[in-house]
C-alpha cells in the first residue's frame, strides 16, 4: 500500500504522543515513581515515525520544503510540530537517563504533552481540508485522538508495570473505555453518513460495506482490548505482577493491532471527489 508510510508515521507519533501524555499524568499522581522505559518507547517511537514520514517525502530534503508554508499551510504545521515533538521526546529520554533534573524534566513532559496535542490536531487537520470525503468531519479528530489516548495509555501501562504494581489503575482503564467508545460512537454514524452524501463518499462507503469483516475485527480487537483492561484484577493495587502481565499484553496488543487495522481502512476507503487535494 503508497500510505504505508503514512500509516506508520501517524500510528508511531500518536502511540508516543499518548505515552507521553500518560507519563505525565502518572508523574503528577506518584511523583516519586520515574517511567524510564516509557520515555525511552516514546523517543524510539517518535523517531520512526518521523523517518516514515521522510520515506513518504521520498527524499529526506523534502521535509524542509515541507516546511517553506509555516500558518498557512497544515502540511507544514504538522511537519514543524511532529518534528518539535520527536526532539522533545528524544531529548526528555536523554535526560532521565543521563543527567536527571526534577525541574528540567517537568518542563519538558507538559511541553512535549502540549506540543504532542497540538500536533494531533494538526495531522487531523490536513486530512479533513482535502477532498476526500470519508476523512471529512468531526470522525477524523476523534479518531486520531482516540488512537493517541488509547494506544498511549495501554503502552504506558505495559512498559510500567512493575512501577505501577502497587497502585490503582482504573484511572486508565476507563480513560481508554471512554476514548474507544466515544471513536465507535463517531465512526458509525459517519460511516452511515457516507451512502447518502456525493458520488465520491457513497463509493467510499461501498468500499467500507466491501470490508465489512476488516471493519468488523477493527472494533472487536479494540473494544477487546478495552475491555480485557478494565478486568478486576488488573485495576487493583497489590495484585501480583504475574497474575495480571499475561492479561494486560493481551489487551494491549488486541487494541494496537485493532488501531493499526482501522488505520488501514483509512487510507483504503479513500475515494476524491476530483483530482489532487486542497
Amino acid at each position: 500500500m503508497a500510505e504505508l508510510s503514512l500509516l506508520i508515521f501517524t500510528i508511531c507519533l500518536q502511540a508516543a504522543i499518548g505515552i507521553m501524555l500518560f507519563i505525565t499524568l502518572g508523574k503528577q499522581l506518584y511523583k516519586e515513581k520515574e517511567f524510564k522505559g516509557a520515555a525511552l518507547v516514546a523517543a524510539a517511537l517518535s523517531v520512526v515515525g518521523i523517518l516514515a514520514s521522510l520515506s513518504h517525502l521520498g527524499k529526506p530534503l523534502s521535509f524542509l520544503n515541507s516546511l517553506s508554508n509555516l500558518g498557512s499551510s497544515w502540511l507544514s504545521n504538522e511537519a514543524l510540530l511532529s518534528g518539535a515533538f520527536a526532539g522533545i521526546a528524544v531529548l526528555y529520554a536523554l535526560v532521565l537517563y543521563l543527567k536527571p533534573n526534577q525541574t528540567f524534566d517537568t518542563l519538558l513532559r507538559w511541553l512535549g504533552s502540549a506540543v504532542g496535542l497540538v500536533a494531533v490536531f494538526s495531522m487531523a487537520k490536513l486530512y479533513t481540508t482535502t477532498i476526500v470525503p470519508v476523512w471529512q468531519g468531526i470522525n477524523t479528530y476523534v479518531d486520531f485522538y482516540a488512537t493517541t489516548i488509547a494506544v498511549g495509555a495501554l503502552l504506558f501501562i505495559v512498559l510500567s508495570l512493575k512501577q505501577l504494581q502497587d497502585v490503582d489503575k482504573r484511572v486508565y482503564g476507563l480513560t481508554v473505555l471512554a476514548a474507544v467508545v466515544i471513536q465507535a460512537a463517531v465512526a458509525v454514524p459517519h460511516a452511515l453518513s457516507l451512502g447518502v452524501e456525493g458520488m465520491a463518499a457513497q463509493a467510499s462507503a461501498a468500499i467500507l460495506s466491501g470490508m465489512a469483516f476488516v471493519v468488523g475485527l477493527k472494533w472487536l480487537l479494540i473494544l477487546a482490548g478495552a475491555g480485557i483492561l478494565m478486568w478486576p484484577s488488573i485495576q487493583k493495587a497489590g495484585v501480583e505482577l504475574k497474575s495480571t502481565s499475561a492479561m494486560v499484553y493481551a489487551a494491549c496488543a488486541c487494541l494496537v493491532v485493532g488501531q493499526i487495522i482501522g488505520r488501514y481502512i483509512f487510507y483504503a476507503a479513500v475515494v476524491a471527489m476530483d483530482i489532487g487535494l486542497i
